[in-house]
């Protein structure tokens, strides 16, 4: 039986989504495509997705997840200004909450011993 969802791929997945957000926070301003909902929703998606996987695959570093999560956020923000886009304390408890969220979420699933694998 192989599982779908190993510690090596899920953190394959948060690394690609870390860039993949740090790409994004860092365009500037006026070259930012309209997007549906709020910037606060924004950040909350963003960091629930890329905590998910990993408190997920292991629930028991789930702290180390959420400081690093935390700090990567308060480093955005604080970089931020150099490419022209705002600086805001909500934006970076938004990425609290969605941090928060996400690995309620990882550890949800994985207490309800959902059963990720093939054949």
């Amino acid at each position: 039986m192989r599982h779908l969802i190993t510690p090596f791929r899920t953190r394959r997945v948060t690394v690609a989504l870390a860039a993949l957000i740090g790409l994004a926070t860092f365009i500037p301003a006026q070259k930012l495509p309209d997007a549906p909902g709020t910037d606060k929703l924004h950040h909350v998606i963003a960091c629930a997705a890329l905590v998910l996987s990993m408190s997920f695959a292991k629930p028991h570093q789930l702290w180390k997840y959420a400081v690093c999560g935390i700090m990567v956020g308060i480093f955005i923000e604080l970089a931020q200004p150099f490419v022209d886009r705002g600086r805001e304390v909500g934006d970076v408890l938004a990425d609290a909450y969605g941090i928060a969220l996400g690995c309620a979420v990882g550890v949800g699933l994985r207490n309800d011993r959902v059963n990720y694998t093939v054949n």
